[in-house]
């Protein structure tokens, strides 16, 4: 394991005291349990961000944040965004696909 120094507030350092002194671990642990989840929020943020961007697919999201695709789904659909998109092309396209199917 490697040593990574961070400078603080006291504010923040009486918060990761207060929340280690709940979870009976010690500051250390905190922090580093702190760190890996701001970590994780962040990697979902920017893979469903890319997603929304048209540069991820879904499952390329949840890829790149490191997490399953129904997390990334879950995660999505928490923030109101859909998991299921349809461009206004792809609509355009089925629309004249179906009139064609109807004619026949």
């Amino acid at each position: 394991m490697k040593n990574l120094q961070v400078r603080v507030g006291e504010e923040e350092v009486s918060e990761i005291d207060r929340l280690a002194d709940d979870l009976n671990l010690s500051r250390s642990e905190t922090a580093r349990s702190a760190l890996r989840e701001g970590m994780r929020k962040l990697q979902m943020d920017r893979a469903l961000a890319r997603y929304l961007n048209l540069e991820f697919t879904l499952s390329r999201a949840a890829q790149s944040a490191r997490v399953t695709i129904h997390e990334m789904a879950h995660a999505a659909s928490e923030k109101g965004i859909p998991f299921f998109r349809y461009s206004v092309e792809e609509l355009r396209r089925d629309r004249l696909r179906a009139r064609k199917w109807a004619k026949g």
